[in-house]
């Protein structure tokens, strides 16, 4: 009976349950974009930063990371690999060296960090590789070449076949200079990484600073980034004890790490005011549906309703209007969540010039990501937000004395 009570005076105001069945899946709907839009942010900027930088994780020595040292290398990495290969969690992984230096021509020299890498490997240096902008990619593993960014090359004036002089520290811990021909530049979109980064053969640089076969990281790439906990435990506990660590990118990059935890932070506070104005307003709703009913509610306490009755019967109306909002919030949510995963929003037209941020390239153009137990725990807490606003008019209503209910009109 409390139950068809509470239907009927749904119903019985119909347009007040379709306003606030709206607002609370418009609220609902707005919170569920705003954590796919920015989820889908975040995970671009992660991948970029990650494929320019070392992989989600990565093997090096200890102190490289204090003190980026061509003497601090791993002088047989071929172990490491197989332990590597042989986890589930791995998609691709890539023995490299990396180091700091100076890259020198007529024109000037300009501090840089250069990066050795083995051309030929599926999917290595891929982002610079689909960042060409004049000349070819690396192509010989053993070549004297150097691939490198466009304000780099305008600073020393280099052009396609010009020739630069790197100088930097060997295994050793000698200064060694070599030369290197310019075989392509790329432009990346970040004027940091275009103006300090340059590629270059492993094969020539293991023999420029005579490494052997060593390389001073590997980086490890997860097919499911969202495993790099498990990956990392996992691959671990295999490596051999000893001078060498595996690293988290959130270690390796600490500037994208705190941006994106600081903009979650700031993200959490915009959905907390979301959630508030739609509590705020099923709140009113619910307090003015009861106040309007009091005479009503007065009637039913004098027919024998008990208090409890009275109070369940408003919380019911609460609890199927949130239910009907959520689920339209949903059907909101997860279909502009669809469209802007397929087609992305572009924001390039405001800005064409440059996109990038924390050490990392940011794609124009966002692309949500919404996971299930994102959008499941902010439903949850809509739902309870809103039930929980609802206890006070239904306790109002439960106290509602039938003679002071029916002297007023």
């Amino acid at each position: 009976m409390v139950i068809k009570l509470a239907f009927r005076n749904l119903r019985r105001h119909l347009r007040r349950t379709i306003i606030t069945v709206a607002a609370i899946g418009l609220g609902t709907g707005l919170a569920l974009f705003s954590i796919g839009l920015g989820d889908g942010g975040h995970q671009q900027m992660i991948e970029n930063g990650v494929r320019i930088g070392q992989g989600h994780l990565t093997v090096q020595r200890d102190g490289f990371l204090e003190s980026p040292s061509s003497s601090l290398y791993i002088e047989d990495p071929d172990p490491f690999m197989a332990i590597i290969w042989d986890s589930p969690y791995v998609d691709r992984a890539f023995p490299r060296i990396r180091g700091e230096g100076i890259l020198a021509t007529a024109a000037g020299a300009e501090g840089v960090m250069f990066q050795g890498i083995d051309p030929s490997a599926p999917g290595e240096a891929a982002i610079f590789k689909d960042s060409l902008s004049e000349g070819e990619f690396l192509t010989d593993y053993n070549a004297a070449r150097v691939y490198l960014g466009t304000k780099l090359a305008d600073r020393l004036k280099l052009k396609l076949g010009k020739k630069a002089v790197l100088t930097t520290q060997d295994a050793a811990g000698e200064i060694t200079s070599t030369l290197l021909r310019v075989q392509g530049i790329f432009k990346s979109g970040s004027g940091t990484i275009d103006g300090s980064i340059c590629i270059i053969p492993i094969g020539f640089l293991q023999e420029a600073l005579s490494m052997g076969r060593g390389v001073t990281s590997i980086a490890i790439y997860l097919n499911n980034p969202f495993k790099q906990e498990h990956a990392f435990e996992e691959i671990g506990s295999q490596l051999p004890r000893g001078q060498t660590y595996l690293y988290k990118w959130q270690v390796l990059q600490p500037d994208l790490r705190d941006y994106v935890v600081i903009d979650d932070a700031f993200g959490y506070m915009i959905y907390a005011v979301i959630l508030l104005i739609v509590a705020i307003g099923v709140l009113n709703t619910v307090l003015m549906s009861v106040m309007e009913r009091r005479r009503e509610i007065g009637i039913l306490t004098a027919l024998g309703m008990e208090n409890r009755h009275v109070m369940l019967m408003v919380l019911v109306e609460t609890v199927f209007i949130t239910l009907l909002g959520i689920l339209f919030g949903l059907a909101i949510g997860l279909g502009v969540n669809w469209y802007f995963s397929t087609y992305g929003l572009d924001l390039s037209q405001w800005s064409p010039e440059e996109w990038s941020l924390a050490g990392t390239v940011i794609d124009p153009v966002l692309r949500s990501h919404l996971r299930p137990h994102r959008a499941f725990g902010l439903c949850f807490l809509v739902f309870l937000l809103t039930v929980t606003m609802g206890i006070y008019p239904a306790w109002k209503a439960s106290r509602t004395l039938p003679v002071e209910a029916m002297e007023k009109p």
